[in-house]
């Protein structure tokens, strides 16, 4: 700009030179430099200017919350220690021996000595367990005497297994001890209780003798970490026999920051941009990968990537443009972009700010892409409106393949579809005073999970020969090393339908809130995933049929109290069994307290320092979970009461308590 003024400028000069009365060349050159400073001049002013009138339309805020959490669990269900370390052993291929014994079994027992030396109780009572009465037993002995050839009526025949199993032992030619033309595993206890001269007349040394064959049995089965189909629906119903221990565990003391860069800018009154960047960090932490306990907390995906504290690194947790305008007396605006879909109406109070995101606060909090559509009708109704929302929340076809799914390579799976969220958000009053909405949301071919990085703990690969989904044979893996992989869901499994109504208003100071929330499951497909199928996790909530949910949610907050000017909240909500939601970008450590199946009760004070620019916070939350797999949409829902050693192979967590305190600045 300044170059062509001069130009401009130089020209007029020369023409006006061309017809003025002879001006020296000195001159000329001095009247050059000073409209050239002038020029400088006005051209600074028009910079200034420029910048303020773009800086009014850009706007730039941060927020920091530091905030300590002090977590105690309690009650937590995990594998007692003899089948904790049986599992560790097997994994490790250090359980059983073969024939001869090795350097941990001199005894030739085919198991290991000091396994045996210290749990030798404990296997015992799983034993007894397993043979008895109960409906567990009952599922054992049902799938050990499919494996080993009984009819269940005394009769037995000849199966390859145990061929393999006399193989292994070392006891090739058994005689024909029962009669019946074969080798079978009758012959092999009537062997047993020969070689140890027991009489199989006697009542009780003939369950001796049938004990030791089954010890031999399960040594047998256990004897490489790959099992046949028939092989884990024994093992499975083994762990099903184990029954779980309890214990306490605490992070006394877990200090985090999270920062928040809101952008925003505004071109005029018809289109806008807003974004929100996050830093959530653990102090100390410098990692996003975590180890596998069955949440979605512990993995590292789209819908939660700023929610769960990790590294340093910088999320973009909201980024989208709004273009709005009228028909006649009717608003409406669209929008695209990274949504608006984390603290949603219901959350303002908890959260001591205004109003955070589009849905409802009960049923989505989870990052996606997308848009909405929005009609006002404030022109009739105040405050009312309907949004349409679109999102994403997995895209089938780019970078997924199913590289890491079953078969081992030897088919090619389908390429998992994309997963749409549709919704619908309905506002139908709000005067200020009052504000009344209903959200509707409906998760369309729901995988079974969704792409991120996790590290397991252990996993389980498998081979489908006959290629009727249902796995032959299964591979367990340990992951000492703590090596982080890629997940990838493997299958649809189905439709999650969800309805929120809330209800919010203000009296005498007090703002308070109530909602009731439903869940509908509509289930098809079944998870392709080894591990999920293993551990009977492979279907919608555990069915082929539909489940429904709920969950209320109600809290208050107080007026400015006297002299200290804070706010005192309370928050209760309790979801049933089949609860489930989209709610894993609630940003609590412990996990989304609105996903629980069970009941949460809270209570917060929010203290100004500097206004609300600086404000302290301290709260206290207690979860009591009824049911197993809060948030997990995998899987059925059981009574904590009722949680087996198969549940107990991830912690089961029964009752949280927490207290938190923090400071936040927003400015």
């Amino acid at each position: 700009m300044n170059k062509l003024l001069v130009a401009l400028l130089t020209v007029f000069m020369s023409v006006s030179v061309a017809f003025a009365a002879d001006p020296s060349l000195e001159d000329l050159k001095n009247q050059i430099t000073a409209l050239q400073s002038e020029i400088d001049t006005i051209s600074k002013r028009v910079d200034v200017t420029e910048r303020h009138t773009a800086l009014d339309k850009t706007n730039l805020s941060i927020e920091l919350r530091t905030r300590l959490d002090s977590i105690s669990y309690n009650d937590v269900r995990a594998l007692p220690a003899y089948a904790n370390d049986m599992m560790g052993l097997w994994l490790n291929n250090t359980l059983i021996s073969g024939a001869g014994g090795s350097a941990w079994d001199t005894n030739g027992d085919f198991w290991n000595d000091a396994f045996m030396q210290n749990y030798q109780q404990d296997f015992g009572a799983l034993y007894t367990e397993l043979m008895g009465t109960s409906e567990v037993a009952q599922e054992f002995q049902m799938n050990f005497g499919a494996l080993i050839g009984s009819d269940g009526t005394g009769n037995f025949s000849n199966t390859d297994w145990v061929d393999g199993m006399i193989d292994f032992a070392g006891m090739t030619g058994l005689a024909d001890g029962n009669m019946n033309g074969v080798t079978d595993y009758q012959d092999v206890v009537i062997t047993v209780a020969g070689m140890n001269g027991l009489d199989l007349n006697d009542p009780a040394q003939a369950a001796q003798a049938q004990m030791m064959a089954n010890m031999m049995a399960f040594a047998y089965l256990m004897s490489d970490s790959t099992l046949s189909s028939a092989e884990a629906a024994v093992v499975k119903s083994m762990f099903k026999g184990v029954k779980p221990r309890k214990y306490d565990t605490e992070n006394s003391s877990m200090f985090t920051n999270k920062l928040r860069l809101r952008l925003n800018s505004k071109v005029n009154n018809n289109l806008s941009f807003a974004g929100r960047l996050v830093m959530y960090k653990s102090w100390g932490d410098s990692n996003n990968i975590r180890f596998f306990d069955g949440t979605f907390k512990s993995m590292y995906l789209d819908g939660n990537s700023a929610a769960v504290p990790t590294d340093d690194s910088v999320h973009v947790e909201r980024a989208y443009f709004v273009y709005k305008n009228n028909i006649g007396d009717m608003g409406y605006h669209f929008s695209f972009g990274r949504r608006p879909s984390t603290y949603g109406p219901g959350y303002e109070n908890h959260e001591n700010s205004v109003l955070g995101g589009s849905p409802v606060a009960s049923i989505i909090q989870w990052n996606f892409d997308g848009a909405s559509l929005q009609f006002d009708f404030d022109a009739w109704v105040p405050g009312s409106f309907i949004k349409f929302c679109y999102g994403k929340g997995f895209e089938g076809q780019w970078g997924t393949a199913n590289a890491l799914s079953a078969n081992n390579g030897l088919i090619s799976n389908p390429n998992v579809d994309d997963v749409e969220f549709g919704g619908i958000i309905f506002k139908f009053y709000d005067d200020e005073q009052y504000k009344v909405w209903y959200n509707y949301a409906r998760g369309i071919g729901v995988t079974d999970g969704f792409t991120g990085m996790v590290a397991m703990p252990f996993y389980i690969s498998g081979k489908d020969y006959n290629l009727d989904g249902e796995y032959d044979e299964y591979t367990f893996n340990a992951n000492y090393g703590g090596y982080a992989s890629r997940f990838e869901p493997t299958a649809e499994i189905g439709d999650i339908e969800m309805h929120a109504f809330l209800v919010q208003g203000e009296n005498y100071g007090f703002n308070w809130f109530a909602s009731y929330n439903l869940s509908v499951t509509h289930p098809d497909g079944r998870s392709n995933n080894p591990m999920f199928q293993f551990m009977d996790q492979d279907k919608l909530l555990g069915s082929d049929s539909s489940k429904h949910g709920n969950m209320v949610w109600v809290g208050v907050t107080t007026p400015d109290l006297p002299f200290t000017g804070g706010k005192l909240g309370f928050e209760y909500n309790q979801g049933s069994k089949n609860w489930i939601n989209f709610t894993a970008g609630e940003d609590d450590l412990v996990g989304s307290k609105l996903a629980v199946r069970g009941k949460v009760y809270e209570v917060y004070y929010h203290q100004p320092i500097v206004d609300n620019k600086l404000f302290a916070t301290i709260g206290y939350q207690y979860f009591d979970y009824d049911y197993t797999g809060s948030g997990n949409p995998m899987g059925a829902p059981t009574k904590i009461d009722d949680v087996n050693g198969l549940h107990a192979m991830m912690p089961v967590v029964d009752k949280v308590e927490k207290f938190y305190g923090s400071f936040t600045y927003s400015f």
